[in-house]
């Protein structure tokens, strides 16, 4: 008679993981229970299991931490993570730590089943992953139902300023009764207009805040002011994602005039040559990396090669699918920032010849249209990164950095 296989169902739900245990048990599975992390390493330390299922969001120790610790005691053990706050920063931390899959709640009986049949026969392999970064990987879970204060508590608020943005969760909040999201106020006028404000809906602009900037003399239309530190500029962005998010933008954008641009390249440039070099110099090590950018959007190209040319690095760019083709399978590079949707490409057609022909390489995916599926088959075919965009130039510069000094 065949042994059966044992499994470890974590959940601080105790209907979970009896929801679990018993669609497993029909399929023959040998299903125990644990409560928290915890007490599945309690467990786990006293007896021997094929399959770790943990859930992500548990009280004191998450499910990134619980996988983590799991794959470094019990290495042969392969592990689930399943949560129903899924995002795409979690889902590619989960595949690099060992995780063979990241199941989104809620789930069906006959998803999970396949899921752990595919894991027990050996049909899913875990991800390419240098211990370097598994050590790097930040297992704290901010993907949670938790603010930015609350996050604070635990981790400081220097940690919490260095969130992009797609690593906190949106939370909804109910809005007085005649708050106009145009104005981000109470408003008066939107209340006797029924709600409506055909104006402010059609520019995106508030006419109240704006009669008022004109009578003191003051206020500038954000239109006409150049982004100085962002890879775009405010109808790029608008563009991408639409006025309302640029509206609702707080202190992302670094604003200010064009003249006064120009007069402060026009000063930078006159005093560059009176800086010692050593002091603008960029390291041996920096100078000597190179890295290709491929993106169909030129513009996209052209501001990364910007942000990381100033850094001191060697960057190329290809904007279309046989440009990025000749230059992998002929040049050598360090870092490859790859965009998912290239014409011509089918899904992770362009990243899997990267894994061929610069085996060494790194990557850092950047798209604009992230899903958990995405993020966790590039988190399986070894990416380092995986940014949303718009991002912003520090993001991309820490993404660069981290990924440079991990290869270093």
């Amino acid at each position: 008679m065949t042994e059966k296989q044992k499994v470890l169902v974590v959940d601080d739900e105790k209907h979970i993981c009896e929801n679990v245990k018993n669609i497993l048990a029909k399929n023959d599975f040998e299903v125990e229970e644990a409560h928290s992390a915890q007490e599945a390493l309690e467990k786990m330390g006293g007896d021997s299991f094929s399959l770790l299922i943990s859930d992500m969001v548990m009280p004191n120790m998450n499910g990134l931490e619980l996988v983590k610790q799991v794959k470094e005691k019990w290495p042969s053990t392969k592990a689930l993570i399943m949560t129903a706050y899924a995002s795409t920063d979690t889902a590619v931390k989960a595949i690099q730590l060992g995780a063979l899959d990241y199941i989104t709640k809620p789930f069906t009986p006959e998803e999970l089943r396949e899921i752990v049949n595919l894991a027990v026969s050996d049909k899913l392999a875990e991800a390419p992953v240098p211990e370097q970064l598994k050590e790097r990987i930040n297992v704290i879970d901010i993907d949670l139902p938790f603010d930015a204060d609350e996050v604070a508590k635990y981790t400081g608020e220097d940690y919490v300023k260095n969130l992009s943005r797609s690593d906190m969760p949106v939370v909804e909040v109910n809005k007085p009764e005649h708050y106009c999201e145009v104005g981000q106020m109470v408003c008066e006028i939107f209340k006797k207009m029924g709600k409506t404000c055909k104006a402010g809906v059609k520019k995106q602009e508030c006419p109240q805040k704006k009669s008022k900037a004109g009578k003191a003399g003051k206020g500038r239309d954000v239109k006409k002011l150049i982004g100085v530190d962002m890879p775009f500029n405010y109808d790029e962005v608008v563009a991408l994602t639409g006025p309302e998010y640029v509206a609702n933008l707080q202190g992302e954008f670094a604003f200010m005039p064009y003249e006064e641009l120009k007069q402060r390249t026009r000063e930078m440039m006159q005093d560059k040559d009176k800086k010692d070099a050593s002091v603008i110099g960029f390291s041996e090590r920096k100078a000597n990396e190179k890295i290709l950018v491929i993106d169909d959007e030129p513009y996209i190209t052209k501001n990364v090669r910007k942000i990381l040319a100033k850094e001191g690095y060697e960057v190329e760019q290809a904007t279309t699918k046989q440009e990025a083709l000749e230059q992998i399978k002929e040049k050598s590079y360090d870092l490859v920032l790859l965009d998912l949707k290239i014409p011509g490409v089918k899904g992770m057609e362009l990243l899997k010849v990267v894994r061929e022909h610069l085996p060494e390489a790194r990557v850092i995916i950047i798209t604009g249209y992230a899903s958990i599926e995405s993020a966790k088959e590039s988190a399986r075919l070894g990416v380092f990164d995986y940014l949303h965009k718009p991002f912003t130039p520090e993001e991309i510069r820490d993404a660069t950095e981290n990924a440079m000094n991990l290869a270093a």
